[in-house]
């Protein structure tokens, strides 16, 4: 397998919306990607007009029933009044831009989407309150600092990820810095949720950046913060790699050995596109994906260090390519299981929050988890309905430790060392509420999924007791009885 063609491909979903700190309403739809793709090809002239701005003196900003922000647009300098032409011209691509989640956008809109957010982040770093508002880049009753600093947080983060993705590490190195800045200027030590401004930075200043990193890793073994189990594994990833660039081999290795743990325990965690996306760049951690066996660059500098790691995710690889072959069926429905266990829908987020009650006690999260029994729907158009809940339920982790054990073939004792791995990795994030879930099918892998919630979007939070009704087409889930015989503690507060 070429592993380019494997990390640039197209993604097999549609794109995914994602914005961290803040809720994105029910009903959201990303722009279509035609729209996009043609507000990407007019970017191209609008690229042309910011080289050239003095031909451009008499761009004029209208604010209907607001003459008093239109004065203020007019004043302000050449390069920011473009930047809100482009804007306003080209909606949809700077809305899909910053919405988006940035491994799910197309190659072929790539580069406009790095132009969209850099006009974007203009945007937001100068100008004032009034515009902001007037754009709609500021709500209604939000705090307009807060929103700035949020919205910036994201856009720089996807910038980022675009520009490393592309072989443009130095240009990444303003935005990251600039994250860097921000956050531990607010005292906040968790900035490494988004890894690649470790990356970047470990190019610019590796005995600084380790220092950055060691003190953020501190932080995140410090305090019980959630963030998802996929921002530790990045995170992680890019300490060691920084860690190494200083030469510090041995604490490096505890990171990677932790990593290759995990990798064992949750093979099919992350899509194939995501593992690549995180592994290829990742340095001496796991850089193995791109063929039939490892580089040789990678065996001759790191074998020592993980040729454990290589042989058991190389064994991952090969199997689904021989299911490919063997069993085209099993094959996709493994891949639809593994899309769906990591998509954004309501048996995964918002309606486990209703399940688990966490709306009137936060901390059942730690103490309670979701169980989700599955059928295959290989018939269903859309991803979120490929597999049907069939029974649900909600219990004391404590509970259910042999069952998870059962079905995972594990041995005993291991289901509460599982247990922790996925709440592990959310300690570290800013003012999460955390959860588990467990999803469970004929045919498909037991897996063990995480996920949290801010308390600020908690305390808004309105409780939907019929739930179980947003999981499925149809019929609704309906109880779930266990072989332990553990009881169902959805309403026992």
């Amino acid at each position: 397998m070429n592993s380019e063609a494997g990390l640039n491909s197209e993604p097999t979903h549609a794109p995914r919306a994602r914005i961290d700190g803040f809720i994105i309403p029910p009903g959201f739809t990303l722009p279509s990607l035609a729209s996009v793709r043609t507000d990407a090809v007019e970017a191209g002239t609008a690229k042309e007009m910011q080289e050239r701005p003095e031909d451009y003196e008499v761009v004029t900003l209208i604010y209907p029933n607001a003459r008093a922000v239109e004065l203020i647009a007019q004043a302000l300098p050449m390069h920011l009044k473009l930047a809100l032409f482009f804007n306003n011209k080209l909606p949809n691509l700077f809305r899909f831009s910053y919405f988006v989640l940035d491994q799910d956008v197309p190659e072929d809109v790539r580069d406009a989407c790095i132009w969209a957010l850099s006009m974007f982040i203009r945007i937001m770093e100068e100008c004032p309150e009034s515009i902001l508002r007037a754009q709609g880049h500021v709500e209604p009753g939000n705090d307009c600092q807060k929103s700035r600093s949020i919205t910036l947080l994201n856009a720089r983060g996807k910038i980022t990820s675009h520009l490393l993705l592309a072989d443009r590490a130095q240009k990444a190195i303003p935005y990251a810095k600039a994250m860097v800045d921000e956050e531990l200027t607010r005292g906040d030590d968790m900035w490494m949720q988004n890894p690649y401004k470790a990356l970047v930075l470990s190019q610019a200043d590796d005995q600084e950046v380790a220092k950055t990193l060691r003190r953020a890793m501190r932080g995140i073994e410090s305090v019980g913060r959630p963030i998802g189990a996929s921002q530790l594994i990045r995170s992680r990833a890019f300490v060691s790699r920084a860690l190494r660039n200083i030469g510090a081999d041995d604490e490096a290795k505890t990171h990677e050995s932790w990593l290759a743990t995990w990798f064992r325990k949750n093979p099919r965690f992350m899509t194939e596109r995501e593992m690549k996306y995180l592994l290829l760049p990742a340095g001496p951690i796991l850089n193995l994906l791109g063929g039939e066996k490892c580089t040789k660059e990678c065996q001759k500098s790191h074998w020592k260090h993980h040729k454990d790691e290589c042989r058991e995710l190389f064994k991952t690889q090969k199997e689904m390519e021989l299911m490919a072959l063997t069993d085209p069926d099993g094959a996709k429905r493994a891949t639809d299981w593994s899309l769906w266990c990591n998509s954004n829908h309501d048996a995964n987020n918002l309606g486990l929050i209703h399940a688990l009650g966490l709306h009137r006690d936060p901390k059942r999260g730690r103490t309670h988890i979701m169980f989700k029994k599955v059928e295959y729907v290989p018939t269903a158009t859309k991803l979120k309905h490929k597999f049907r809940i069939v029974a649900c339920g909600v219990f004391l982790i404590k509970d259910v430790l042999r069952d998870i054990e059962t079905v995972m073939r594990l041995d005993l004792g291991k289901g509460q060392e599982i247990i922790d791995d996925p709440f592990y990795a959310s300690d570290g994030a800013h003012a999460n509420v955390p959860f588990v879930m467990f999803s469970f099918g004929d045919g498909v892998p037991a897996l063990l999924g995480s996920g949290g919630m801010t308390t600020d979007s908690l305390r808004g939070f309105s409780y939907d007791p019929d739930w179980r009704r947003r999981f499925n087409v149809g019929a609704p889930p309906g109880p779930l009885m266990l072989k332990s015989g553990a009881k169902d503690v959805e309403h026992v507060f």
